[in-house]
């Protein structure tokens, strides 16, 4: 069978169906005991045992001076970023900036509102910056200073007072470092994996605790932050990258194609489908996967596994309706329209992380220059959750403000539930204020 099958989705049935829509759900239950291993010596051993931990998984040389990116470090990475390098990112940090500024400026609109239904009760709610965050900037498959900078403006537009990014070592990586300066990230650290997620939840003598952990990261990261919170506040569990496309007649099967295979070689876990209208371009698109892929420069470590893996597949449907609710019941990361009407198509999707409408809106745009978030979430998340975004990083307080004649018309309320509640202070509470006599 072609690792790219061409499958009706009526016939697309059981355990078939089943690991193409369920795709890379990382088991993270294994990773938990040795998880909580390494964050229990971090909280008992701070800076010690995170040197030791980046030792042994990224940079067996490390120094504990080394975590702190200083001053001299950042003026250093700008000055071994080529310029030509420098200047698009400055260009794409502008972009994202501009993007989540007017975010900012539409929630902070709104932030403190207050209504008054019922007389002398006026209750309503604040929105604020959470204190401090920490974001995760992964380096593993590749180095991701597009992260670094994502994530960064995000959070500075959400007027985050204190914004900590944390990469792993594991090379020099002066764009990620710049990223996150441009960005306007306080303070940058070299400390990756379970290390970095433990040292932001409990602090060390280095590094002072954040409220809230944000970014993606691998499966051992993820299983930290699943760990950590309660302690601080986590964005999403990230799994793989993924997405899909949906797809007619008036598609380029070359570039459905290309779309499949940028993808796929962010890893061998990576996922793609495709569902569309036409067998033509179904076959068109299947030979023209087989032709390009062995191409790209991932193909053998990343595109080819993940051709085999079992998550891919064209899935052919017999109307646009068929097509929308596949896209639904997928719930893409990313999901790419190229269809008739791609715009109206897309307002009847429910469930999709970002949206990219049109044959020229392919999903790398949204990966490096448009400037919306592309920290999304994965294995179906979107039907419960949403892009990192300038919210992410805000927090929101409710408040009631009561005159004696609001107090008054709520007591009843109050004196009933009370007494059903069987919690009498609280009734108390009430009645010692009505009973008082200015």
């Amino acid at each position: 069978m072609s690792p790219l099958p061409i499958i009706r989705n009526c016939e697309l049935t059981g355990s078939a169906r089943q690991t193409i829509f369920r795709r890379a759900q990382a088991d993270i239950d294994a990773l938990m005991k040795p998880v909580k291993t390494i964050i229990d010596d971090i909280k008992e051993r701070g800076d010690q045992a995170v040197v030791e931990y980046i030792c042994r998984y990224d940079a067996p040389n490390f120094l504990a001076d080394q975590m702190l990116v200083t001053k001299q470090d950042i003026m250093k990475a700008y000055a071994d970023v080529p310029p030509g390098t420098l200047t698009i990112m400055k260009r794409q940090i502008e972009i994202s900036r501009n993007f989540h500024m007017k975010q900012a400026e539409k929630i902070y609109a709104d932030a403190d509102w207050s209504i008054e239904y019922v007389p002398g009760v006026r209750t309503g709610v604040r929105k604020g910056p959470i204190d401090a965050v920490g974001l995760y900037v992964p380096a593993g498959k590749a180095p991701l200073p597009t992260v670094s900078q994502i994530l960064t403006v995000a959070a500075k537009a959400a007027r985050v007072p204190r914004i900590c990014v944390f990469f792993p070592p594991t090379a020099y990586y002066p764009e990620i470092i710049v990223a996150a300066d441009l960005a306007g990230a306080d303070e940058i650290y070299r400390v990756g994996g379970v290390a970095a997620i433990a040292a932001m939840a409990y602090g060390t003598e280095s590094i002072k605790s954040v409220d809230k952990i944000a970014g993606p990261g691998s499966p051992w990261v993820q299983a930290a932050k699943l760990q950590v919170f309660g302690q601080v506040g986590i964005d999403m569990l990230s799994g793989p990258s993924e997405g899909l496309g949906m797809a007619d007649d008036t598609a380029n099967p070359a570039w459905v194609a290309a779309d499949i295979l940028a993808r796929l070689e962010h890893g061998p876990d990576s996922a793609f489908p495709i569902v569309t209208t036409s067998k033509m371009l179904a076959e068109a698109t299947q030979k023209d996967v087989s032709l390009q892929a062995p191409k790209r420069s991932r193909y053998e470590k990343f595109i080819k596994p993940a051709l085999n893996n079992g998550y891919q597949a064209i899935i052919l449907v017999d109307s646009i309706d068929e097509m929308i609710a596949v896209a639904n019941e997928y719930g893409a990361e990313h999901l790419h329209i190229q269809v008739r009407n791609a715009e109206d198509v897309s307002k009847r999707i429910r469930n999709a992380g970002s949206i990219f409408i049109g044959s020229y809106a392919p999903v790398p745009i949204g990966d490096f220059a448009s400037g919306t978030n592309h920290c999304l979430p994965t294995s179906r998340a979107v039907a419960f959750s949403s892009p990192v975004s300038v919210e992410t990083f805000m927090k929101t307080n409710e408040y009631q403000i009561l005159t004696k004649e609001g107090l008054e018309a709520l007591a009843p309320i109050v004196r009933t539930i009370s007494d059903v509640e069987g919690l009498d202070g609280h009734k108390e509470a009430v009645d010692i204020r009505l009973r008082h006599q200015e």
